[in-house]
């Protein structure tokens, strides 16, 4: 049976200092009805990329910003080593890179990457976040621009795959609100991507708990960083002054 809650306050806590305070103006709760689904082929391309994108840009956002990252990186397909426009190859072929590197050095590599068109709208290239990578196979990036401005290469990604470059990351509050633009630059309903991952990251990423649940007792007396036909949010480093605006739902015994 489904329930219709209005005015329902959600927080997500992100990390160690923020918190993602959500605004609902109707949740529903409950068993969905086989009257309620939307078939198939009855939501538009446009409205069903819309949604897509908007769940995946929070997804890509809470795992950047809940895990600990080192590196910015832009890896990209060498036409005589790949196959440029075949992104399942490369991601898996990058995946398994990735593992054997982890078993030959003992450690820690998570990856957060998004997939990008080229501009000739055929040949992919991909932006994304990167925990670690051996020291012992970082070198200065053979390109001197880069280099002069402290951008490194991955040797043996170099040799395997092609083109990259690796920055150092040292705000990860900025580095993860710039990495959610790549997942709507370029991106429209007729790219072929719509049913497709839009991005890729290692298993276990740690993602934003909700923290608590509530209704709202009190209007909202300010703006809200990001508003929508249905929800508004926002981010902040505390929460205590925002509890006098709701009260947290009792737990059922």
């Amino acid at each position: 049976m489904q329930s219709l809650h209005k005015n329902v306050v959600q927080i997500k806590q992100l990390g160690n200092e923020y918190y993602k305070v959500t605004v609902c103006k109707n949740i529903i709760t409950g068993h969905v009805g086989d009257q309620d689904r939307v078939k198939k082929g009855e939501a538009g391309h446009d409205k069903k990329l819309k949604h897509s994108l908007s769940r995946t840009k929070t997804q890509v956002f809470e795992k950047a910003i809940c895990n600990d990252w080192n590196w910015f990186c832009t890896l990209t397909l060498d036409g005589s080593k790949y196959k440029r426009d075949d992104l399942d190859t490369f991601i898996k072929d990058l995946s398994q890179f990735i593992r054997d590197k982890r078993k030959e050095y003992g450690i820690s590599i998570n990856y957060l990457l998004i997939p990008e068109l080229h501009k000739d709208g055929k040949n992919w290239h991909m932006h994304g976040l990167i925990s670690d990578i051996p020291s012992s196979e970082i070198e200065p990036h053979p390109k001197k621009s880069l280099s002069q401005k402290g951008y490194i290469n991955w040797g043996p990604y170099l040799e395997k795959f092609g083109f990259n470059s690796f920055g150092a990351i040292r705000d990860n509050v900025r580095c993860a609100l710039y990495i959610t633009k790549y997942i709507t630059k370029g991106i429209n309903a007729n790219d072929g991507r719509i049913n497709k991952k839009l991005y890729y990251c290692s298993r276990g990423l740690k993602t934003a708990p909700k923290i608590c649940e509530g209704q709202l007792i009190k209007p909202i007396d300010f703006d809200m960083a990001f508003k929508g036909l249905y929800s508004q949010s926002m981010y902040v480093n505390s929460i205590e002054w925002f509890k006098e605006y709701f009260q947290t739902y009792e737990k059922e015994e």
